[in-house]
């Protein structure tokens, strides 16, 4: 499974954004881009073009108005995910309904389209010569998502009475999803959505990640989703210099270098 075809966005162009812009991105990073730029610099809309061009959204593209090229992917299941931040539910709704933890336990339970964490285990007794394989995956996702978590000391597992449904153990209780706050939700999200990639080749859109991570986890995602996916390509828009504070600095993609 690591003998894995890499193949990226190399360049992605725009002509006549909203009738008078032009971006011109050249020499995208195959592993990491970090759009840098004020508000209303066009982070937001680059990363809405590319998810559209490469999903194919004739319906989001004619929004957009300009003449739009990139890289042809060369796969057919290449996938891009777009990875947006929910905003917190509001006080007196219940969290069982806010749409972000409806989106989460969509990626736990099984689920019509199959990519969830419940169908990613059940693999192992479909595929009894990858059951270590899987097992191992699911190890390093469990000790990167204790790591991020370690502050507040809540560690993750699998339920025993309920198929892979996920839950929290702190100071000998356990806490279901629901309990969690938004932010470690989001986090949750974010992780679970990378690794049910299954480290295949993908691009990874991220909108402004730190609207719902703290300070460590900003500087800390890249590498956590880095060690989920190493196959993957992420662009991700970002204020926060956090985001690329431990070593990714030479990775950032200035706003008005590529817009004119």
């Amino acid at each position: 499974m690591e003998n894995v075809t890499r193949t990226y966005i190399e360049s992605f162009d725009i002509e006549n954004l909203w009738g008078y812009k032009n971006l011109h991105w050249e020499n995208v990073n195959p592993d990491v881009n970090i759009l840098v730029g004020i508000n209303g610099s066009g982070k937001t809309t680059l990363l809405d073009v590319i998810n559209a061009y490469y999903n194919d959204d004739a319906k989001e593209l004619k929004k957009f108005q300009g003449k739009i090229t990139g890289t042809p992917l060369s796969t057919n299941s290449y996938t891009v995910t777009y990875l947006r931040s929910f905003d917190s539910p509001v006080p007196d709704k219940r969290k069982s309904e806010s749409p972000l933890m409806q989106e989460l336990n969509n990626i736990v339970f099984q689920n019509k389209e199959g990519l969830s964490f419940f169908n990613y285990r059940m693999k192992m007794l479909d595929y009894k010569d990858k059951a270590d394989e899987i097992q191992n995956n699911i190890d390093l996702l469990f000790s990167i998502v204790n790591a991020m978590f370690s502050d507040t000391r809540k560690t993750i597992d699998i339920s025993k009475g309920n198929n892979s449904a996920l839950v929290f153990h702190q100071a000998g209780k356990t806490i279901n999803l629901e309990q969690l706050s938004s932010g470690e939700k989001q986090l949750l999200l974010i992780l679970l959505k990378v690794f049910l990639l299954e480290k295949q080749p993908a691009i990874v859109l991220m909108d402004e990640p730190e609207i719902s991570l703290h300070i460590r986890w900003q500087r800390e995602i890249i590498d956590r989703l880095r060690q989920l996916n190493p196959h993957c390509q992420l662009i991700i828009s970002t204020h926060s210099p956090s985001i690329f504070s431990s070593g990714w600095g030479d990775k950032a993609i200035y706003m008005e270098d590529i817009m004119k």
